[in-house]
């Protein structure tokens, strides 16, 4: 199928009264939002309405406002009627890709984000307790597989490779401490810059095992479905094709990097695919798709002028 990638952003994305415009002018949408509001026991309206950006920063409100933002942006370009070829979501975006893809249902997508990002925040807590102050810094300038060396050779048990962004984009999580202390070297190997992220725990790895481990007795009693659309996931980069698949992929990805790049590699080997579409706030995602080189035309599509536009350009 000829079409194009519905990308969902993840954790880092999210801006002030982002979706109310896809509130006001979709029923659907509101009716999305009444339903996160109850699961979640969250006025989600007032929260996107009123929250400010520090509020926005917050593990436990980062998660739910941009999962419904996603997932209210999906919804929206549903009715647009436009070819989609797969879907990928980034870190948490990947739970609104399962949605968009039919492999879970929207009351147990808000189940599963309140349940995730009340994990997360509590094993961020106690690893700060335990290992003092922690942090994920960009690293430009070298891929995933220098530094997933250069940690190794350090002997590292603090710092790890949490998200694989691009050929020249790692992201690193750790203690801040450790993560200083190995700058030079990484600097020394290549990267051109260090670059502190506003991300408030180490995701992504092996300091979410613990919340990994709950997470996963959580979601025993969670129905997931095959997915009716291409689905392609952040542990493997691959796509996966049924549910159990589905599950296990969102277990893992709590304490597995992020292996970004493989995505966007798998996608082009195996669709025909005519642009990119970033399905939630901001332009990260379109940033790493161009930053890869696939020579892909990159949209937004998180807000209803947004579509607006995307729909004159292809009609």
């Amino acid at each position: 199928m000829v079409g194009y990638v519905a990308c969902y952003p993840g954790q880092g994305a999210q801006k002030e009264q982002m979706a109310l415009d896809l509130y006001a002018r979709h029923p659907r949408v509101r009716e999305l939002f009444t339903l996160a509001s109850d699961i979640s026991g969250t006025d989600v309206l007032r929260l996107l309405t009123e929250a400010d950006g520090p509020t926005l920063q917050k593990t436990e409100v980062a998660q739910l406002a941009i999962t419904v933002a996603n997932r209210s942006a999906s919804m929206a370009l549903a009715e647009r009627s436009l070819p989609i070829a797969c879907h990928a979501g980034f870190s948490l975006g990947e739970l609104t890709a399962y949605a968009a893809a039919g492999a879970l249902d929207d009351e147990n997508l808000f189940r599963i984000v309140a349940k995730r990002a009340s994990l997360m925040a509590q094993a961020s807590k106690d690893a700060l307790r335990i290992h003092g102050e922690l942090g994920m810094s960009a690293v430009l300038g070298i891929g995933f597989d220098v530094v997933s060396r250069i940690l190794q050779d350090a002997g590292s048990t603090q710092v790890f490779c949490a998200n694989d962004n691009g050929p020249k984009q790692v992201v690193i999580a750790g203690t801040l401490a450790h993560i200083e202390q190995l700058s030079e070297r990484i600097k020394a190997a290549g990267a051109r810059k260090i670059v502190p992220l506003r991300v408030s725990g180490p995701f992504h790895t092996p300091f979410m095992i613990p919340a990994e481990n709950e997470f996963g007795s959580f979601l025993q009693d969670i129905p997931f479905s095959d997915p009716v659309a291409p689905l392609y996931v952040n542990v493997s980069g691959d796509r996966v094709m049924t549910a159990a698949a589905v599950k296990s992929s969102c277990i893992s990805q709590l304490s597995s990097p992020v292996r970004w790049t493989r995505i966007m590699q798998s996608i082009v080997d195996a669709h025909e695919v005519s642009g990119v579409l970033e399905v939630g706030p901001g332009t990260v995602l379109s940033g790493l798709w161009q930053a890869g080189g696939y020579g892909l035309s990159c949209h937004k599509a998180g807000t209803c002028e947004d579509m607006d536009t995307l729909t004159e350009e292809t009609t």
